[in-house]
């Protein structure tokens, strides 16, 4: 049997696009035009902190009376999502902390992964139909201003609470 070495690894490095959509009518196909509407928030978050997707699964035990050792069954999936958003002085790039300005705000984060050429930029390339994306719709936190540990930016945490989520949505 011969083996056909796979093609080159997709690097994490400016890789992935986040978009803050404020309304989208199927989670599983959002569509080019829903996104378009939203704000991509790529080049506002740091990398350091970004946590958005399924962390885990619950598990299910609940064994029969005959049953000999506690097996368990994957239960449904925890799933994150919460960034570091960069403060901008001015009001007009300040983005994330003009737009997440309370808890209890409802609207969707589209993450895309890849779907681009090597040489373009997500903040740049639109979503277009047949992207592979992530969707969640959320409620947010209140935001959470970052104590300085050392000389460096501004920032704030921004912590969202998913209601929902498809992890294997395609734009339409």
């Amino acid at each position: 049997m011969t083996m056909v070495a796979p093609g080159p690894k997709m690097l994490n490095t400016a890789n992935r696009g986040l978009f803050w959509v404020p309304s989208i009518a199927n989670i599983k196909a959002p569509t080019v035009a829903e996104i378009a509407a939203g704000k991509n928030i790529t080049c506002l978050i740091t990398a350091a902190n970004y946590n958005f997707g399924i962390t885990g699964n619950a598990s299910i035990t609940d064994p029969a009376a005959c049953d000999k050792i506690d097996a368990t069954s994957p239960g449904i999936a925890t799933v994150v999502a919460e960034v570091d958003f960069f403060r901008f002085k001015n009001t007009v790039d300040d983005v994330g902390w003009t737009t997440f300005n309370g808890k209890n705000i409802y609207g969707f984060l589209v993450q895309r992964i890849g779907q681009i050429e090597d040489d373009e930029d997500q903040e740049i390339v639109p979503v277009a139909a047949g992207d592979e994306l992530q969707v969640a719709a959320v409620l947010t936190h209140d935001q959470q201003i970052l104590s300085p540990s050392t000389a460096g930016y501004e920032k704030f945490k921004q912590v969202f609470s998913p209601q929902k989520y498809e992890q294997r949505a395609v734009a339409s």
